[in-house]
């Protein structure tokens, strides 16, 4: 019987020979870099019996190296593994952010020394608890309504980057926070990581600044009303003793010297000029006076005298508000003076027996129209007159637009808007620091 006796090795074809004849396949099957399988252990198992000592020896040697090397590799796997591990938990730790996870039934599983800090919980009365412990009641059922729908469905009920949110400590206060959220599988299972930044110094920080900005915006309010009240009493009723006196002086003057009587005359109308000026910047500096009837009145009232003065017929259409929107001095003041020189150009340059005029608001912002049936212009040549580039620009600095139509003999439409804004400064801040920010569903 030939046995295992020492024999030459023969040559490798003459091998694979050997092997097809007697039937016999070596199958090598790689599964996660596993390199031996039970089909190649079975041939070697074969070619022991059968074939050359030599043959089961070589293959034995290969199987017996590539299981090392997979068991090296498995090793290598499993402490990559673990040092990934603890460069988490070293990072975790070491954070000033509250990190916390949580699995599928929102248990907490891991926490971090901020956590702790942040929430006043020692980590083993954390663990295993449920996150809603660490949230203020109203928010607790949103939350594992929540969770269990993204859960089944994938579907967020909410932003999960930086998001503003209360916490709750272990005194019972409430803490200010911001989250960002994040997930992982691991072993088959789901877990859910928070990372929670305590905002309690900003937000005291803002409302400093909240308070501060206030303040200033009412000290502005009263030096305003100082203005407005020192003007008109002081600079105001000075002007109109000048305009009385210069008239007064004219009257005793009379035909006995022309020149003088002139000259008194110009000073007389030109203090009664600077006396409608100044009531005009008395009305727009009072805080008393932002809002949008004190407009529309003020706007009647001198469209009425300038075109009564004329004996002009016109009409001032102005749509009751549904409410009574505030406006700062600034739009107030430069609405006013486009209207006035609208007003103004009619009554000088029209020679019209009629004018209507218009003031409402619009989706599109604050609308004001001055008609008139005269004589009309032609926009080509005299564009540029009338005043109608200080209009426009006045228009265009509040972010508005200006149209004219005109043509000779068929009367002038002058119409312009501007984007209503609905607060002063001071109004506006205090809104929004009264109103909460809407909470994320």
């Amino acid at each position: 019987m030939q046995g295992f006796a020492l024999t030459a090795p023969r040559p490798v074809h003459s091998l694979r020979r050997t092997l097809l004849k007697k039937g016999l396949i070596v199958r090598v099957v790689r599964e996660r870099g596993r390199a031996i399988l039970l089909g190649a252990l079975l041939a070697v198992l074969v070619a022991a019996l059968v074939e050359r000592w030599w043959v089961a020896a070589g293959v034995v040697s290969v199987a017996t190296l590539a299981t090392a090397a997979s068991l090296l590799s498995r090793v290598a796997r499993m402490e990559a593994v673990r040092e990934s591990d603890e460069r988490f938990r070293t990072l975790a730790e070491t954070a000033s952010d509250a990190i916390i996870t949580i699995d599928e039934q929102s248990r907490i599983v891991l926490v971090n020394q901020a956590a702790e800090t942040t929430f006043g919980y020692t980590r083993d009365e954390l663990i295993g608890a449920e996150l809603t412990m660490l949230m203020p009641t109203a928010f607790r059922h949103q939350h594992q309504s929540g969770l269990a729908r993204y859960v089944q469905s994938g579907r967020r009920s909410m932003p999960w980057n930086a998001i503003e949110l209360p916490g709750l400590h272990k005194s019972g206060r409430e803490v200010p926070l911001e989250i960002a959220f994040g997930e992982f599988t691991r072993n088959g299972r789901r877990f859910f990581t928070g990372i929670a930044r305590d905002i309690t110094e900003r937000k005291r920080v803002e409302e400093a600044l909240r308070r501060s900005r206030e303040e200033r915006l009412t000290e502005l309010e009263r030096v305003r009303k100082r203005i407005a009240a020192d003007l008109h009493d002081d600079v105001g009723s000075s002007l109109t003793r000048i305009s009385l006196l210069g008239e007064v002086v004219r009257r005793q003057v009379g035909a006995t010297d022309a020149s003088l009587a002139e000259a008194l005359a110009s000073i007389a109308e030109l203090s009664r000029e600077l006396v409608d000026s100044m009531s005009d910047i008395v009305w727009a500096v009072n805080p008393d006076k932002d809002h949008l009837s004190d407009l529309s009145q003020r706007m009647r009232r001198f469209a009425s005298d300038v075109f009564t003065a004329r004996q002009i017929e016109f009409a001032f259409r102005t749509p009751d508000l549904e409410r009574d929107v505030s406006l700062g001095a600034n739009i107030r003041r430069e609405l006013f003076l486009v209207f006035k020189e609208a007003v103004n150009n009619v009554v000088k340059h029209s020679a019209c027996s009629r004018a209507a005029l218009e003031f409402h608001a619009s989706p599109d912002g604050l609308v004001v129209i001055v008609g008139d049936n005269g004589r009309g212009f032609d926009l080509a040549s005299r564009d540029g007159g009338h005043g109608l580039a200080t209009m426009r620009e006045r228009v265009g600095a509040l972010g508005g637009d200006l149209r004219i139509e005109s043509r000779p003999g068929e009367g002038t439409l002058l119409a312009f808007t501007v984007p209503l804004a609905d607060d002063t400064p001071a109004e506006a801040t205090r809104r929004n620091a009264a109103a909460g920010q809407p909470l994320p569903t």
